[in-house]
């Protein structure tokens, strides 16, 4: 019996079609670009203030929404509790939120930024808007805003498909 070449029939056991691009898939796409903003936005986070990614992600949600617990800081930003309680605990720790009895619910704790917390957020706002302009550069008004709507477009079918849509 001849010596069969295992490629003819097909991609050899464990590796995958070559002519399928990976690339070329938008979740692998927009993993790539928020992998890359991310890393971004952590470098500015600790130059700009001293913080993580994560700190400055709840920070600028505080200084956004205003005075939140846990639970609203979860439903704003999709995260798990517990992380969220870390990160809090370490902005308290900062100077930079602070934490007290909700008036509603004496289980459950409100927090708020400090004056600091707020200068540190709208310090870490303003380079965000720095960032994504350098971003966006040779980006007219309108391809912006095309973009945006796009991706708006795209997170709804997919808010769709996740729905049983």
């Amino acid at each position: 019996m001849p010596h069969q070449d295992p490629s003819a029939d097909g991609p050899e056991e464990g590796h995958a079609d070559n002519a399928f691009d990976l690339t070329g898939l938008l979740g692998y796409r927009l993993v790539r670009l928020s992998a890359a903003i991310g890393q971004l936005a952590d470098h500015d986070a600790g130059e700009v203030a001293g913080l993580t990614l994560p700190e400055y992600r709840v920070l600028v949600v505080l200084l956004v929404k205003g005075p939140l617990g846990v639970a609203g800081l979860q439903q704003a930003m999709l995260i798990d509790k517990a992380w969220i309680s870390r990160t809090l605990a370490k902005l308290v720790e900062k100077g930079l939120a602070v934490s007290t009895p909700d008036h509603q619910d004496g289980r459950r704790n409100t927090i708020m930024l400090t004056a600091k917390g707020r200068r540190s957020a709208m310090a870490l706002m303003e380079r965000a808007r720095q960032r994504q302009a350098r971003i966006l550069r040779g980006f007219d008004d309108g391809e912006i805003a095309d973009l945006l709507g796009l991706l708006s477009r795209v997170q709804r079918n997919v808010d769709d498909l996740g729905a049983g849509g």
